[in-house]
């Protein structure tokens, strides 16, 4: 894999909104293929010390994303320091666990999350994953499932907000309240309104600000939306260990996002990464 330079990665970003929504559409529409599951200690000679692993929407790499079994796989896998989920906030209320707000990407079902009810989307089929004829029951997972799966392995709940409706942040709350988590989970999100909104309600709750591209104006919105943390793309940042770094000396955590290959691993932890989120390495 080519490392970018730093023009090619600024390109890529600004010109990515223009084609990743449908490159995405497409993308998902596609089988997808298991992948290849790896040791951390056989893709590098540096030491893994003081390094956190997170399995990216569970052990997506060999089962269908944000399911019961993918969570459970990492569990058994041992060794994660958190399980990655993506969270939405249904029609009546509870809160589900799927990446993409359409359904039609992954189920046999049309219209958006929030539209819907916990029930009506209790109706739907899994269609694409990782291995999915081996699940061909699966059901949508809840928040609470995963949380559940989560406290049994002992492993940090980090939640991304999908549900672009700060308003939905005082629900949020009130689950994480419930669950014991306001200080163990990690709240991630594109969205910084939702995290302007989270500080607002309690400043004890960890949240780590998600972007594509490391700027000075990102960091800068973290620090002031009382971020303790920034989980940047890999394929944007790789040949940019001067913005990673400004990450760290503001005092943030630097984690990255999604690193399967040696050459990605390298470049993360050559730059300083604390936190690599994956679909197929494992951490040992």
């Amino acid at each position: 894999m080519k490392k970018l330079n730093r023009f090619e990665a600024f390109v890529g970003y600004k010109f990515s909104p223009l084609v990743s929504k449908l490159v995405y559409k497409s993308m998902r529409k596609k089988a997808i293929e298991p992948l290849e599951l790896k040791n951390a200690s056989d893709l590098t000679d540096r030491s893994l010390e003081g390094v956190k692993f997170v399995a990216h929407r569970g052990l997506s790499g060999v089962n269908p994303e944000n399911t019961v079994p993918s969570f459970v796989a990492a569990g058994e896998q041992g060794g994660y320091y958190g399980f990655e989920c993506d969270t939405h906030m249904t029609k009546d209320g509870v809160w589900v666990v799927i990446h993409d707000p359409n359904l039609d990407s992954l189920y046999n079902g049309e219209g958006d999350v929030k539209e819907k009810t916990y029930d009506e989307l209790l109706t739907l089929k899994m269609l694409r994953g990782a291995n999915i004829g081996k699940h061909l029951g699966v059901k949508i997972c809840t928040l609470q499932e995963y949380v559940d799966i989560c406290k049994k392995y002992d492993v940090r709940p980090i939640i991304e907000i999908k549900d672009p409706r700060p308003e939905t942040m005082k629900s949020f709350y009130e689950f994480l309240q419930k669950n014991e988590l306001v200080e163990r989970a990690v709240v991630i999100s594109f969205i910084i309104e939702d995290l302007r909104e989270l500080h607002k309600i309690d400043e004890n709750i960890e949240m780590w600000y998600l972007v594509d591209y490391l700027d000075n104006k990102n960091i800068q919105q973290a620090l002031d939306a009382g971020c303790k943390g920034m989980d940047f793309s890999e394929t944007f940042n790789a040949g940019r260990p001067d913005y990673i770094k400004k990450v760290i000396d503001a005092g943030l955590t630097a984690a990255c996002w999604t690193v399967d290959k040696k050459e990605q691993l390298e470049y993360m932890l050559s730059a300083g990464v604390s936190v690599i989120t994956t679909n197929s390495i494992l951490p040992r």
